[in-house]
Formats: C-alpha cells, sequence, structure tokens
C-alpha cells in the first residue's frame, strides 16, 4: 500500500501539470512540426509525466507493508524509574539499574509482536520511544540507557499519566503500562492513583513492580566505596493502583524476583486480537526523483540542440 507522509504537498503537482498541457513543449528540427506520432504524443505527455513525478517526490511516498501478520499484539508503555536509588546493588555484582534494563531487553525480545513505548522517570518524566515495532531500535536505547542523577526525585503519577497518554489512541484492545519503580512518590503534581484512575477510564490496565525492600541499602559512590542510603518502597499505593486497573502488582526484591515477574507480565498479555500489525514504510521520492531526472534528459538533450536557433516559423504566437 503506497501512503504519502506529507499529502497536501501533492497539491503543487496541480499548477505544474496545468503548464505542462497548456504550453506544449515542441520537439524535433525547429524549422519543422514533429511528424511522427510518437513525437507528438511525447511532446505533450513528457512535460506532463515530469511535474507529475515531481510532485509525487514532494509528497514523500511510501511504500508500507507488514511487519508481521495476525498475532498476540499487545501495546506497551514502559515505565521505568531512573531516580538514584536504582544505583542500589541488591546483589554485589549487579545494581537494580542495570537488573532493570538487562531483563527489561530479555522482555522486549519474547514478545517480537508487540509494540512499546518507553518512559524514563525521575523528578519528571521524558518519553525515549512512542509507541514502535522496531525493536532493535528500543534495544540498542536501552543499552545505552543512564542515569541522570541532577534531576533526582520519583514522580511515580506523573509518569504513569504520560504512559496513558502515550496509548489513549491506540487501536489495541489490549493496552498495558508496566511500571518499575524502587520508590515512593516525592515529586509532581498528579498522584499514582489519580493516573491510575485515568488508566481505568481508558480501558489501560497497569502492572506494577516494586524493587527492593524498605530498609538501608548499599549505593557505590563515584569516586569509589559505598554509602548506606535508606529507601522506601510504596508497596500499598501499587498494589492499589494494579488492582485499580485490573492489572497485577508484584514484589521483587532482588535481580531474580524481577524476572519472575516480568515473565509473570509476560503469561498475562497473550490474548490474540485482531488488530492491524504494524507497517512500516519505505520511502519512494527517490524513485520518482530518478523517474524525473529520466523525463528530464530527452528536454535537455533536444533544448541544447535548439540553442541559440531562430524561432521556426511553424510555432503559433507572436
Amino acid at each position: 500500500m503506497i501512503t504519502l507522509r506529507h499529502p497536501l504537498l501533492l497539491l503543487l503537482a496541480g499548477p505544474l501539470v496545468l503548464w505542462a498541457w497548456r504550453v506544449v513543449y515542441r520537439w524535433g528540427i525547429p524549422s519543422s512540426r514533429p511528424s511522427s506520432r510518437l513525437g507528438r504524443l511525447s511532446s505533450h505527455w513528457i512535460p506532463i509525466l515530469l511535474a507529475l513525478a515531481l510532485g509525487l517526490a514532494a509528497a514523500g511516498p511510501e511504500w508500507r507493508t507488514p511487519l508481521r501478520g495476525i498475532a498476540p499484539v499487545v501495546d506497551l508503555a514502559v515505565v521505568l524509574d531512573g531516580s538514584s536509588s536504582m544505583r542500589i546493588l541488591d546483589r554485589p555484582d549487579e545494581d537494580r539499574w542495570h537488573a532493570a534494563r538487562r531483563t527489561l531487553a530479555q522482555f522486549v525480545l519474547r514478545r517480537p509482536d508487540d509494540r512499546f513505548a518507553l518512559i524514563l522517570f525521575s523528578a519528571h518524566p521524558v518519553t525515549l520511544s512512542p509507541l514502535t515495532a522496531d525493536h532493535m531500535r528500543l534495544l540498542r536505547m536501552l543499552a545505552r540507557l543512564d542515569i541522570d542523577s541532577r534531576d533526582d526525585g520519583t514522580a511515580i503519577g506523573s509518569a504513569l499519566m504520560t504512559a496513558v497518554r502515550r496509548l489513549e489512541d491506540s487501536p489495541a484492545r489490549s493496552r498495558v503500562i508496566l511500571l518499575i519503580t524502587d520508590g515512593v512518590q516525592n515529586r509532581g503534581r498528579v498522584t499514582p492513583l489519580e493516573a491510575a484512575e485515568e488508566a481505568r477510564r481508558n480501558g489501560i490496565r497497569i502492572h506494577a513492580v516494586a524493587l527492593g525492600s524498605n530498609g538501608e541499602s548499599l549505593v557505590p559512590l563515584e569516586g569509589g566505596g559505598f554509602a548506606r542510603l535508606r529507601v522506601e518502597v510504596d508497596h500499598a499505593t501499587l498494589q492499589q493502583v494494579a488492582h485499580l486497573t485490573g492489572g497485577e502488582s508484584f514484589s521483587a526484591e532482588d535481580p531474580a524476583g524481577l524476572e519472575n515477574s516480568l515473565a509473570a507480565v509476560d503469561r498475562l498479555e497473550k490474548t490474540l486480537l485482531p488488530v492491524d500489525p504494524p507497517t512500516e514504510g519505505r520511502p519512494m521520492a527517490l524513485w520518482c526523483l530518478l523517474a524525473a531526472a529520466v523525463l528530464a534528459l530527452p528536454l535537455a538533450t533536444d533544448l541544447a540542440f535548439k540553442r541559440g536557433r531562430p524561432r521556426p516559423a511553424w510555432v503559433e504566437g507572436p
């Protein structure tokens, strides 16, 4: 199927076609009219086809093909906590941040037919990727992602509301927010329950995964050594958020628990949905420009032969 990225620009072809139709290009030797049928047809149609090719190239045509066939498609918005407490070591060789990114990458790979959006939050939410079926791009983004300690805090409600906005226009029947956090809301104007109520009104489920446990934990320092950081995980609120939307809440005290939690979410979201499969577009503007170049070649050649020659008597007009 062919679609246009900028359909309004196709209107540019209208004046060009009209001009090409009214001002017919004169082929052949200046002292004679085009006598052959081919010469007469080409003098009328090549300029018109050239105008159409240029107008179509400006409109940005794309050939869209489905990425997959009918499949169990679910639209998921991953809401990942990027606050400084995610640096806590739940086991000696891996902190929560690296464990979350590694486990999310495995989760994405297990669901090749689904679309994902990625929202990172600390004091403010940031949409790193809208809904996309390009899993390789998403995995590269996860691999490069890092925590920005300058924007520290935990705005769970604002992050959930951002995820709702990413999913509210989705045509999928199954729309899911996957929240991964290890803290308590301390920033933002929207509470988690307000965001959950908005998700419920839009038919969006929230699965919440609470990382770690309450108490003091070790955090590595940039200059070396460790510091003790006391964190609180709001299990009660996360359970309310999940249950209000028909989702599930999970508790993961270490990376193994996180893997089990995401595996449980993977099993919960396996519904066969009658939705259109995601598509990818291949630009066709280059082919239009190549066609225009081929059409312009005989015009340029003919003009080169006619350059400097007197206007033929058979051409009408003054």
